[in-house]
């Protein structure tokens, strides 16, 4: 009985892991070719396949860190799981802070152009132009900073 049966990682985990991590790369890199999944994203998504082939091609790298760490292989795994999924939450909320404090700026700078507008439209006795209800509530709550 080899290390890898003993800590049960069988060959049939194996492969089915190392098809699954094929079949994970493939889509990974056509879902990019495509355009649907940008470069810096899916950086993560490869390092995960990369990271499951290299665990089914050489189990004994999982075994070998199970004794360093005293611990079973099945808990390296899901400490790697882990890891993996706390990197994307942390990713995706930094990429949604960045877009929410964006979508602030840009309602600001509309309400502030529509303001201009509107300023300038009266001054050279032109109709003013409607303003959607949620510019003038954000200007009115003082949402739209003047700069």
């Amino acid at each position: 009985m080899n290390g890898a049966e003993q800590y049960g990682f069988q060959t049939a985990h194996r492969v089915s892991l190392l098809v699954l991590s094929v079949m994970l790369l493939g889509l990974v890199l056509e879902l990019v070719r495509r355009g649907r999944l940008k470069e810096r994203y899916a950086l993560l998504w490869l390092a995960a396949a990369g990271t499951s082939l290299l665990i089914g091609a050489v189990p004994g790298v999982i075994e070998r860190l199970a004794q360093v760490l005293h611990v079973q292989y099945l808990t390296i795994v899901f400490g790697i799981s882990f890891l993996f999924m706390l990197g994307i939450v942390l990713g995706f909320s930094v990429v949604i802070s960045r877009l929410s404090e964006r979508s602030r700026e840009l309602a600001q700078e509309v309400a502030l152009l529509e303001h201009r507008i509107n300023r300038t439209e009266k001054q050279g006795r032109h109709e003013p132009r409607h303003v959607p209800k949620e510019s003038r509530d954000a200007w009115a709550t003082g949402d739209a900073d003047l700069r």
